[in-house]
C-alpha cells in the first residue's frame, strides 16, 4: 500500500508541474523578455484513419512541449523524492 501511496505522489507532482509549466509559459508568452519560455516545438505524426467496415479507428499524437515545461518537469525531478518521502511514512 505504502508503493501506491508513493507512485500516487509522484503523479501528482508531476502532474502540477507541468500545469506550472502551462501556465508560465502562458503568461510569459505577453512579455517579451520572457517570451522565450513559450517557444513550443511540436511534433508528431498527422492522424490516420483505419476502417474496418464495422468501426472506423483514427489514430494521431502530437505533442507540443514548452521550455517552461522542461524547466518545471526537470524542477519536478530533483524535489519530488523530498516531497514524496515528507508525505508518505515508511512507519505503516
Amino acid at each position: 500500500m505504502n508503493v501506491i501511496k508513493k507512485i500516487l505522489v509522484y503523479i501528482a507532482v508531476f502532474a502540477i508541474a507541468i500545469g506550472a509549466g502551462s501556465i508560465i509559459s502562458t503568461v510569459c508568452s505577453q512579455i517579451n523578455a520572457m517570451s522565450w519560455l513559450a517557444i513550443q516545438p511540436s511534433f508528431g505524426f498527422e492522424p490516420f484513419n483505419l476502417n474496418l467496415i464495422v468501426m472506423d479507428i483514427t489514430f494521431g499524437l502530437n505533442i507540443h512541449i514548452t521550455v517552461a515545461h522542461i524547466i518545471m518537469i526537470i524542477i519536478a525531478i530533483f524535489v519530488s523524492p523530498k516531497i514524496v518521502s515528507s508525505l508518505v511514512s515508511s512507519g505503516e
